[in-house]
């Protein structure tokens, strides 16, 4: 009869300890979905954009930073499928000449053979050498675009290249993050 007490009392002694962490991880399931509800509407930090330039410290730009430079727009047709749309931004050469890139005379030597890379979220790249940017050479037309049709750039932004001279789309990155000036090498 000891015996079977015992194993009444282990039964029971069990069964309660199983029910206390059938509480604790309900309470714990519960106090889960209340946190993640106050992690989604505590608002963000806003969305920023990297300078890099070698040598140099980094530069972040915030849509308030681009609102204080000069702005422009353009209307073009669709690109991608999309329908055509009335884009405002600030110059890609208002932004590196705000970073402190050389250009008009000072582009000259070494400094011709500078890159300026752009990098999307998803690490898309695209190119593009100071000269065809600068207004004494190429005088590329490439907008960083926040805003379409009046309205803060969403899906594809928050910032974006447009380029209206390009004849196919490829350029017209989305997501941009990071703005990459990499200088010529002055000892070749």
């Amino acid at each position: 009869m000891l015996f079977g007490s015992r194993r009444i009392s282990i039964q029971r002694w069990s069964r309660a300890r199983w029910q206390t962490l059938g509480a604790t991880l309900l309470l714990g399931g519960l106090a889960l979905p209340a946190s993640l509800v106050r992690a989604q509407t505590t608002p963000s930090a806003p969305p920023t954009l990297r300078v890099l330039i070698d040598g140099k410290p980094a530069m972040t730009l915030d849509r308030q930073a681009l609102a204080g430079m000069p702005r422009m727009s353009i209307d073009t047709t669709a690109i991608h499928h999309e329908s055509a749309a009335h884009w405002q931004g600030v110059s890609l050469k208002d932004v590196l000449q705000h970073a402190g890139v050389p250009s008009g005379e000072q582009l000259r030597g070494h400094n011709m053979a500078t890159m300026v890379r752009v990098t999307a979220s998803d690490n898309y790249q695209v190119v593009f050498s100071l000269g065809e940017l600068d207004p004494m050479l190429g005088n590329e037309q490439v907008i960083l675009a926040d805003t379409r049709d009046g309205q803060p750039l969403t899906k594809d932004g928050p910032f974006r290249l447009v380029l209206p001279g390009d004849k196919r789309p490829a350029r017209w990155i989305h997501n941009v993050t990071t703005i990459d000036v990499i200088l010529g090498n002055a000892g070749h």
